[in-house]
């Protein structure tokens, strides 16, 4: 018998049948069409995976990889055909919108419904209500159907009811993906202070961002298959190298608009000059940046700002290069020590050819995991003394 959180596959296979539709036109009917079966879909194969107790686990690949199918496998929605698999303790899942949701019952209503399908009583739901109803920030609409909701409102309470009810394993699809991005920061906090209670979290998500914050390990998927299976850095550089992405943490938002310097390529590197989105405080940073000329300029000058998740200016700095650019180059800004405290920050850069300009160009973004002993943007954490106090004087 596993231990209590620890999930086990071997060789977990599953295949899905499809089946065309039958023909309903009256050529199909007089000439007596019939539906072709198509060959079955495999979305396991001989999957092979173990999850101590406490881990965080996230997994990626691409669509029809079998991410969605392992999560319903391990939540028991979908029996394998051959194979096992074993999990200790309570299970939850947020797998899909809605789902098991009374759609013509309150949100209320849903979460004592919820709360039955897990095995927890009344009362023990009861004294849970009010601390989901805060966290889904639904107010009013908490009394009324479910079937009104928005795609939004139907994440915010389906999550807020799972993170609030005691379990030993929590399955999350990427779900969401659908919610703002002010609560889907609220809810990685809400994941992180499960995994701080020892819950076991298998994360499945397209947010590279995401998964670097919450999961220490990932597993990544392709064709129902485990093809790669590490620490978090090493497994996303395997899946951002398969899909060939694998310089995506530079990818960003540009501004529209003909510039006679061009930032073409802007990336985030760590300490071992990989690629990544995510930073702890007092690491190191690196900001690796490609510039571009459509004509000789000279000593461009290149701004570089960060940015709290609120917008505001947390820092900035300029940078005037010593000759002309006639073509191209390469830069590199490297942040020995990051003084910043967790949460999510955007990098905009821009390089013009007069100082007074300060349109911005390129912005990616990076987070910083949350950690005890300090709250705010800035790092000042030092060590604290107790002085022995001084002698009376006589």
């Amino acid at each position: 018998m596993p231990a209590r959180g620890e999930i086990v596959l071997r060789d977990a296979t599953r295949s899905f049948s499809v089946r065309a539709d039958q023909a309903h036109t009256l050529k199909g009917l007089v000439l007596g069409a019939r539906a072709r079966d198509l060959p079955p879909v495999p979305a396991l194969r001989g999957v092979n995976l173990r999850i101590a107790p406490g881990e965080t686990v996230g997994m990626v690949g691409r669509n029809g990889a079998g991410k969605t199918s392992t999560l319903k496998v391990l939540a028991g929605i979908v029996p394998l055909q051959s194979g096992e698999v074993l999990c200790g303790g309570r299970i939850v899942s947020l797998l899909e919108l809605g789902a098991g949701f009374g759609r013509d019952f309150s949100g209320r209503e849903n979460i004592y419904l919820q709360g039955a399908l897990y095995g927890f009583s009344k009362a023990q739901v009861a004294e849970r209500v009010e601390p989901i109803v805060a966290f889904s920030e639904l107010g009013e609409f908490i009394d009324i159907p479910v079937k009104t909701y928005s795609a939004g409102m139907f994440v915010r309470l389906g999550f807020s009811i799972v993170a609030h009810l005691d379990a030993d394993i929590l399955l999350i699809d990427e779900i969401l993906a659908v919610g703002d991005e002010g609560f889907q920061r609220k809810c990685l906090r809400r994941i992180s202070e499960r995994i701080a209670a020892g819950t076991t979290v298998v994360l499945v998500s397209h947010d590279a961002g995401a998964i670097e914050r919450v999961c220490e390990r990932v597993v990544v998927l392709d064709g129902g298959q485990v093809m790669f299976d590490g620490p978090t850095a090493e497994s996303l550089l395997h899946y951002h190298r398969s899909m060939g992405t694998e310089h995506g943490g530079g990818e960003s938002v540009r501004s529209p608009g003909p510039r006679e310097i061009e930032v073409v390529d802007l990336e985030l590197l760590d300490r071992a000059g990989r690629s990544s989105s995510v930073f702890r405080s007092g690491a190191p940073l690196q900001v690796a940046i490609g510039l571009r000329a459509r004509a000789r300029v000279q000593r461009p000058v290149v701004t570089l700002e960060i940015r709290s998740e609120r917008g505001e200016r947390v820092f900035r700095t300029t940078f005037q290069l010593r000759s002309a650019l006639a073509s191209s180059t390469q830069l590199l800004f490297e942040v020995p020590s990051l003084a910043l405290l967790g949460g999510d920050y955007d990098l905009a850069l821009a390089a013009t050819k007069d100082p007074a300009e300060s349109q911005l160009d390129r912005t990616v973004r990076f987070s910083v995991p949350y950690e005890p002993g300090g709250e705010g943007i800035v790092d000042l954490r030092g060590s604290w003394r107790v002085l022995e106090p001084a002698p009376a004087a006589r």
